[in-house]
């Protein structure tokens, strides 16, 4: 096994993927920003025997683990067991303690996506990975071994400077993975559904829009949606409506031309004291002062 931690190192040619039964066992976390600080990324590849392989284990960073080949269970904080295979990832988040198993003779290889706590914690609140489901099933991501393999070795060879480069690729593979993925959004078709719901949501701010008559024209039943799109977004449906008004608002801010009342009435609010007091309890400030920069 090779557990790299480098800190410096020039861009060399990538080798080939050697395949799932190559046997690589190679770990690399680069970190990044002050010398205190658990920030950084990783990435690696490693094949495992059977058993236990972590046991109430607490992780000090996210971990996407992508299980290639294999079968096994991961045990979340709950006691909730979920069965694991190829093409499944599970989750480990820091501070939230888990346990998994590889399971004797399966041939387990995993690949895995390494973040530091607070990238991890930007990421979860932008919704970019969706920690309520601990172990989902991968979506569409071409080539997701080769992609992974080359980030090890750069990750390897890069210098200092190339490090935020390859952070945003850590970002792009940990979005892609997460990308429809799980049971909630099995399909195509579901996906359309709520695209649609949120263009309706998220525009003609001025009129209403019905769900329950938006669900029927679709063929879904109310309770349903709202549970898909909530599971989707994070949000509900009239949360989102609402953050859409105040991004919307916070655009119109901008123009120092416009009134409160004009930005009040053009996003559909009854009146100026309704939409200031919205905006101050969302966002934390007065319309007046987010225009001017000030706190209140």
């Amino acid at each position: 096994m090779v557990r790299v931690d480098m800190q410096n190192g020039n861009n060399a040619d990538c080798p080939p993927f050697p395949g799932v039964g190559c046997g690589k066992k190679i770990m690399v976390f680069r970190s990044m920003g002050v010398a205190s600080s658990r920030e950084g990324i990783g990435a690696g590849i490693t094949c495992k025997g059977g058993g236990v392989d972590f046991l109430n284990f607490i992780s000090p960073r996210y971990v996407m683990v992508i299980v290639l080949r294999g079968r096994g269970t991961f045990t979340d904080d709950r006691g909730q067991c979920y069965q694991l295979e190829a093409g499944s990832f599970f989750q480990r988040q820091p501070g939230i303690p888990h346990s998994n198993a590889v399971e004797t003779g399966s041939g387990w290889v995993e690949v895995y996506l390494e973040v530091g706590p607070l990238f991890y914690q930007s990421l979860r609140a932008m919704r970019i990975i969706h920690t309520e489901r601990p172990v989902q099933k991968l979506g569409d991501v071409p080539d997701l071994p080769q992609r992974i393999w080359r980030l090890i070795h750069d990750l390897q060879n890069a210098t200092e400077e190339r490090l935020t480069e390859l952070a945003v690729t850590v970002l792009e593979l940990l979005r892609s993975c997460q990308t429809g993925t799980g049971i909630v959004l099995p399909d195509q078709g579901r996906e359309n559904v709520i695209e649609l719901a949120c263009h309706a949501l998220g525009t003609n701010f001025t009129g209403t829009v019905n769900l329950h008559e938006f669900c029927a024209r679709h063929g879904w039943g109310y309770e349903h949606f709202r549970k898909v799109f909530k599971a989707r977004l994070g949000i509900s449906p009239w949360q989102y409506r609402v953050r859409r008004k105040l991004d919307a608002a916070s655009a119109l801010l901008q123009d120092k031309q416009r009134t409160i009342a004009e930005i009040a009435e053009r996003l559909g609010y009854s009146s100026a004291y309704e939409f200031s007091a919205q905006f101050k309890r969302y966002i934390g400030i007065s319309p007046l002062f987010y225009r001017e920069g000030r706190r209140n």
